[in-house]
């Protein structure tokens, strides 16, 4: 194993987003962990290296130790895998180039992850919509947020790579770590989690380590907002087919389940939209979530990296 255990990296990967990429490397440039030494690991996913020249000039005035990576195949998967294969610490923290992170994150989720002795920990991200007093985005971000009603401590899921603490010394890792055949449907960090969780691994939600998730405007859309749900619900019916055989009983647990939730929320979309409500985009992302746990296969699902 070539990483070493005094190392954190924090690792990102990005696709041609350079300015979002600046503004979240401003947020955690120069974090510190007592007894630890820290790295920031950019693996840019863009064949054109469009990342490069904001790179670069960041790099010369940071406070960090920067590690810059070009991953020149296209692919979340291709990105995160290039990006820990470069890294050279045992502990890992995941963050996307869309986010920003709030004072010190990167100390509380690796202390909170610690003290649960914990394989995996998750914070919340709050979304940030490209427009305030715009009442559609009200009702549209809190889809695009991942947050919990957990309190800090130990939990039984796995959440998102986005504000991920990942411990690469406890259980054994898949190889590649992250399922290449899903670069461009997303769904990679759900079977890593279910690979690690499957083992015995420990989870923790720790609620302090806060982050944000900037929406920009072309994703600000009820056709992303459909798309990006319905990939969500996907996720656990797809966990399930993964077990084979053993995993039948569940894929039917989430079929029902979406069944139900699809009725009902087709009911309130329904209301909501002839009433002309604003909530009705809450009411979509919900039905779109429960006709995905219906139509999980992996054929239909939708292609959202690089959107």
């Amino acid at each position: 194993m070539s990483w070493q255990d005094n190392i954190i990296s924090i690792v990102i990967p990005t696709y041609k987003r350079p300015e979002a990429l600046k503004r979240l490397l401003t947020s955690i440039d120069g974090s510190q962990v007592e007894g630890f030494n820290l790295e920031i690991v950019v693996a840019d996913n863009d064949p054109l290296a469009s990342a490069h020249d904001v790179l670069t000039a960041f790099i010369a005035s940071a406070a960090s130790k920067f590690i810059h990576v070009h991953v020149p195949e296209p692919g979340v998967s291709n990105a995160r895998n290039g990006a820990l294969a470069a890294a050279n610490g045992r502990y890992i923290l995941f963050i996307d180039d869309d986010m920003e992170a709030d004072q010190d994150w990167a100390k509380i989720l690796f202390n909170g992850a610690q003290e649960f002795d914990a394989t995996l920990a998750f914070g919340p991200a709050f979304a940030v919509m490209p427009e305030a007093g715009n009442a559609l985005y009200d009702y549209m971000q809190p889809l695009f947020c991942r947050v919990r009603d957990y309190k800090t401590g130990l939990i039984n899921e796995g959440i998102a790579t986005g504000n991920c603490y990942l411990d690469r010394g406890k259980e054994a890792l898949p190889s590649p770590v992250f399922d290449t055949s899903l670069n461009q449907s997303g769904g990679e960090d759900d079977a890593l989690f279910d690979h690690l969780i499957e083992q015995g691994a420990k989870v923790a939600w720790i609620e302090d380590a806060i982050t944000f998730e900037h929406v920009p405007s072309q994703r600000a859309t009820l056709n992303y907002v459909w798309r990006r749900n319905f990939a969500w619900g996907q996720g656990p019916t797809k966990q399930a087919a993964d077990k084979g055989l053993k995993g039948i009983p569940e894929i039917f647990k989430w079929m029902a389940v979406g069944f139900v939730q699809t009725t009902v929320y087709f009911v309130l979309w329904a209301i909501s939209k002839l009433l002309r409500r604003t909530k009705s985009v809450q009411h979509l992302g919900r039905l779109a979530q429960g006709v995905g746990k219906i139509f999980w296969a992996q054929r239909l699902s939708p292609k959202l990296y690089g959107v």
